[in-house]
């Protein structure tokens, strides 16, 4: 059993997640898990500070580049290793980052109403496997509601937006 403390984020979107939840595979297979998983990383991502990038991919890389970084930092020595992928092929698509095979992040760069649409569809497909997060960076307070409606509109309530600026 993995345990541990986390952050006030990853304590939040877990609760948000499981208030609204469809469980995932990987939460039926392994709740304490993907508990500590979140804990872990929501806790870390509450001190990324996303620099200036063009594209969604170069942040995507930055993040990976500083969870690669900074979770074993966070471990303790009776801890489990945690695998960070960047873009992984998975049967249900391709998330920007899938840690331990049960969060999947999605990161999204102030996204158009095209691209807002396409990543609840992804995101949706992502949902049956993990726990699913949505990155928003530099998006508009306004739009970050209007993502967040279109999710509850489509019964997705239980996938998280979280917003950078």
């Amino acid at each position: 059993m993995r345990c541990g403390g986390g952050g006030a984020l990853g304590a939040l979107l877990l609760r948000s997640h499981y208030e609204e939840a469809k469980t995932c595979r990987a939460e039926k297979e392994d709740p304490d898990g993907v508990t500590w998983i979140c804990n872990l990383i929501g806790s870390v991502l509450e001190h990324w500070a996303p620099r200036g990038y063009d594209k969604e991919d170069e942040y995507a890389k930055a993040l990976f580049r500083y969870l690669k970084r900074t979770v074993p930092e966070e471990l303790d020595e009776d801890d489990p290793d945690v695998e960070i992928e960047l873009g992984p092929d998975t049967s249900e698509g391709k998330p920007d980052l899938l840690i331990d095979d049960c969060l999947a992040l999605e990161l999204k760069v102030n996204p158009d109403k095209g691209e807002r649409d396409r990543c609840v569809g992804q995101c949706g497909a992502y949902s049956r496997e993990w726990v699913t997060w949505i990155i928003l960076i530099d998006t508009p307070s306004h739009l970050v509601r209007d993502l967040e409606e279109l999710l509850a509109t489509k019964g997705l309530n239980y996938i998280d937006v979280v917003p950078f600026s």
